[in-house]
């Protein structure tokens, strides 16, 4: 069981058309999805925001739709895309900040969690987009500083690493071997390929995520034949413990011959809020610090995929030590040490790739920093990541206190991975 915590912990999927809360109340295992309809399984709330003409009045979700066709005002649709742009929002008279009517949008959807307790009840939000990318970052980054929930631990991650979060979550023999997952949420049809690498220590997870052509616009037959030829391509030589089907679009019978071909010798679940669910996992684990299976580690394209640590001595012994962990979020992955200089004007950073091969010794060479005795050289190290292969080290000359003062010289370098 997580926790004993009085408060709750959200899964917030968050895309342009809809978004979809899962929360978890204090002592349960499971998610649940806030539905619009208590008792129904309609989780879809539009992103959207309504503002009355020549009134400080906003709407949002379905109340914004339903006063659109009665009242006056303005309509503002694709809240996610726009945030991203950045750029700003024409609404009547004014230009609104993009970021600002997103985090509006978000607050105002977080109230319908009224029933449940007060939004000071929130211990930690995961937001999860369909995609998380360099801008994505920055935005979301932005949009946490202007929600304002200082109470609250936030943090963010994309499809794939919610549906790994999901699937390790379900009992294992649902995925003892690779996992399925097609998502006809849009008039395209995309599917995730989920499959460990048990050759490894922990053993590494990928997602691996194809967009395919639209199928929506064709007839039902061409569908099914399309979805049929994919399934095939797909599950042709593999073990494939089950599959799930995501999104509205697989709410009719139009692919009944693509399901009797996804069944065979398989299971399949179909249901349309995987997403929100698994990334309220993921924030149950972070909030709790309970590994669900510690022996598994995700690796997706956000994730660092080595680790980076330091040659040090420490008490007459040569020692690794570890500065940024392989398989948490790049973006994240930052570290600050003071170290003494033994002698030279180089240190050494060791990056060890999470599969175990190719371990890279990187010596890093400090030209032009004032020499001094044996010892009596402190350096400040600052390393982060600067994208998800390149590796930024910021060392700073501090001296060695009153003796030998600093120079305040800085050396900058860009490593790779």
């Amino acid at each position: 069981m997580f926790g004993n915590s009085e408060k709750i912990v959200i899964g917030y999927d968050l895309s342009d058309e809809y978004v979809q809360i899962s929360y978890c109340e204090p002592g349960e295992e499971m998610p649940v999805t806030l539905s619009l309809l208590e008792g129904s399984e309609q989780y879809n709330i539009p992103a959207c925001l309504f503002k009355r003409l020549e009134v400080n009045q906003w709407f949002f979700g379905v109340l914004a739709k339903n006063y659109e066709k009665v009242e006056e005002g303005t309509m503002i649709t694709g809240l996610l895309a726009k945030a991203v742009a950045g750029e700003e929002v024409p609404v009547q008279d004014e230009f609104f900040d993009p970021v600002a009517l997103l985090a509006l949008f978000i607050k105002r959807s977080l109230s319908m969690l009224s029933g449940k307790g007060k939004t000071d009840r929130i211990e930690g939000i995961m937001f999860t987009v369909p995609e998380l990318t360099q801008s994505m970052i920055e935005m979301l980054q932005k949009m946490v500083l202007l929600l304002d929930m200082p109470q609250c631990q936030m943090a963010f991650q994309g499809r794939e690493e919610s549906i790994y979060y999901y699937i390790i979550h379900q009992p294992r023999e649902l995925w003892n071997h690779d996992v399925l997952i097609y998502d006809l949420s849009h008039e395209y049809l995309e599917s995730f390929y989920m499959q460990r690498n048990e050759r490894t220590t922990p053993q590494v997870v990928f997602v691996d995520r194809k967009i395919q052509k639209e199928i929506v616009r064709n007839s039902q037959k061409q569908q099914d034949d399309i979805f049929l030829q994919l399934v095939k391509e797909q599950t042709q030589g593999a073990i494939i413990s089950c599959a799930y089907l995501v999104g509205d679009g697989f709410a009719t019978d139009w692919c009944s011959e693509s399901l009797r071909e996804l069944c065979r010798n398989r299971r399949a679940f179909q249901g349309n809020n995987l997403y929100s669910k698994g990334a309220c996992y993921t924030m149950l684990e972070k909030v709790w610090e309970k590994t669900e299976n510690a022996q598994l580690i995700f690796l997706g394209k956000d994730k660092l995929r080595a680790n980076v640590g330091i040659k040090v001595r420490k008490k007459q012994k040569n020692i690794y030590l570890p500065l940024l962990n392989g398989g948490d979020n790049w973006y994240d992955s930052k570290k600050e040490y003071d170290f003494i200089l033994i002698s030279g004007n180089s240190i050494c950073l060791v990056i060890t790739p999470l599969d175990g091969r190719n371990v890279k010794n990187v010596e890093v060479v400090l030209d032009g920093l004032t020499e001094r005795e044996e010892r009596t050289t402190r350096l400040h190290v600052a390393i982060s990541m600067k994208s998800e292969n390149d590796i930024s080290l910021v060392i700073t000359d501090m001296g060695f206190g009153e003796i030998f003062p600093g120079t305040g010289q800085i050396f900058e370098q860009t490593i790779q991975l």
